[in-house]
């Protein structure tokens, strides 16, 4: 009786788990976005589309997923200062 319980818990677990989309698409969905199948190649149409995206240490494209669908990406970094002699910034 208990480890239906458990199983069933785990089970509604389960269910949350892939209901909450993932913070980066899919290997599928990166080969639908691009319509290539070879890394490599997803690649290039990646660059070509000016999406953001990381490789990972398999040489595999990772996209985050607010790249596409847009939605909070965190604050933007201010632009850095441009450099100035001391000199002239004091007075």
């Amino acid at each position: 009786m208990n480890d239906t319980k458990e199983i069933e818990n785990l089970l509604r677990k389960l269910e949350e788990l892939q209901s909450t989309p993932s913070t980066f698409l899919t290997p599928d969905d990166i080969a639908v976005l691009t319509g290539r199948k070879s890394k490599s190649r997803q690649i290039e149409a990646l660059r070509q589309m000016g999406v953001p995206f990381f490789v990972n240490g398999t040489g595999h494209p990772i996209v985050a997923r607010t790249a596409v669908e847009g939605g909070p990406a965190g604050k933007a970094a201010p632009p850095p200062k441009k450099w100035s002699p001391k000199v002239l910034n004091s007075g």
